[in-house]
């Protein structure tokens, strides 16, 4: 892939994504395998007045080798020093940069319970990390990275250098960074985004109600002060960023405790190393009373066993059916892509700015407006095309949000 093309796209991530300022950390958390691309961010970092960057390495190999076969009190003890590490970055102000790569059988062969135990842990130790990110303290940012293994996994044919360039160039594509017309670039796009939202929360909803054809039927109560957000945001220093490149959404938080009846995936769902396929929830008073999964079901019991938020809902995303992602008819096996193809909920943590006038609120005050609690959150997949969603306004009024997939607002 050529160096400008990857240039560009790293300066999107770091100009559009995580909005990095002059004299500020970077933090990077990417794969060892990724290193190349690694480089060119960290020099289009210090072209842009990057302080210093700081990289996070990831091994998915070792990190197998070390569920597989370290002592248990290892799993549920955290290192002191990984806590430390992201206090001292947290308090920094730094923008984090998250890249990622689909490898949906990374963790095949491991115990269910071992990979559970480390997260359950982990996310204790680092739930100052997980808070700053939610309630945008800090600017961060997902995105992708092209890898031989996830091109082969997509289908992509010819030499190695090859795939790994069909992939980097329909990545290019679906982040709206080339080849698309000057409309469908991601500024307009991202301000598109941001007028779906102020028709939603003109709306003032009360109520989503859920049909599809493949049986889920779900209605699901909105907090009184929710607000929706799509496309870029404002963290708390007013730096405006975007989480997620590519990104289709706009999302809000439920009433926690007001989600009622069944739901049924769309896509896989890869979590933690795994495939979790074909599963369902029902819910009675927000919680997950029931569930099954054809795919992964011992995976998915840890997921919402995780704590006690992690049996409630914690987000509601629309995303209309007939996105350039949903239109290219591919599953990516990586939530980033096919979250953004499909209509989504998440089990766990709800965002706290999705709820009007939340700063300085306590988790229990949050709680009391709505907002569910969690170490964990995670998005499935529920978008089809024959998906429809009505919803009911506070004066009364019903109102056609989605119909055969279409968003209507």
């Amino acid at each position: 892939m050529e160096t400008s093309r990857l240039q560009k796209y790293a300066n999107a991530l770091l100009t559009t994504g995580v909005n990095l300022q002059k004299n500020q950390t970077l933090v990077i958390n990417v794969d060892v395998e990724n290193q190349n691309f690694a480089l060119v961010v960290t020099q289009e970092a210090y072209k842009l007045g990057a302080k210093e960057v700081v990289v996070n390495w990831r091994s998915t190999t070792i990190g197998k080798e070390r569920l597989l076969h370290a002592a248990d009190e290892v799993l549920s003890n955290p290192a002191p020093w990984i806590p430390e590490y992201y206090k001292t970055y947290v308090e920094a102000g730094a923008a984090f940069l998250s890249l990622i790569s689909a490898n949906p059988k990374a963790l095949a062969g491991v115990p269910s319970e071992r990979i559970a135990s480390q997260s359950r842990h982990l996310n204790k130790a680092l739930h100052f990390y997980h808070e700053a990110i939610m309630d945008s303290t800090l600017t961060w940012c997902v995105a992708s990275v092209a890898t031989l293994r996830w091109a082969e996994l997509l289908g992509f044919t010819g030499t190695d250098e090859e795939k790994i360039d069909a992939l980097w160039a329909e990545i290019f594509t679906l982040c709206r960074i080339e080849n698309v017309s000057p409309t469908e670039k991601l500024a307009p796009h991202l301000q598109r985004l941001e007028s779906r939202t102020k028709a939603m929360n003109q709306h003032h909803f009360q109520t989503l109600h859920y049909t599809c054809s493949n049986g889920t039927d779900l209605t699901i109560d909105l907090p009184k002060n929710h607000v929706w957000q799509g496309g870029a945001e404002a963290s708390k220093s007013g730096i405006i960023f975007d989480a997620n490149i590519p990104t289709e959404e706009v999302f809000t938080a439920p009433q926690y405790d007001g989600v009622n009846g069944i739901v049924y995936s769309t896509k896989p769902l890869i979590y933690q190393g795994n495939e979790i396929n074909d599963f369902y929830f029902t819910f009675e008073n927000g919680k997950i009373i029931n569930f099954d999964a054809k795919v992964g079901k011992e995976h998915l019991k840890h997921l919402i066993e995780t704590d006690e938020g992690s049996a409630y809902l914690g987000e509601i995303a629309l995303v209309d059916h007939y996105s350039p992602i949903s239109q290219s008819n591919r599953i990516y096996f990586e939530t980033l892509f096919d979250e953004n193809a499909s209509c989504h909920l998440a089990v766990g943590a709800a965002y706290p700015t999705c709820l009007a006038n939340s700063d300085g609120l306590s988790k229990e005050e949050l709680k009391q407006e709505g907002l569910n609690h969690s170490l964990t959150h995670v998005d499935f997949m529920i978008g089809h095309e024959d998906m429809n969603i009505e919803g009911v306004t506070t004066a009364g009024e019903t109102v056609t949000i989605m119909s055969k997939g279409k968003l209507l607002i």
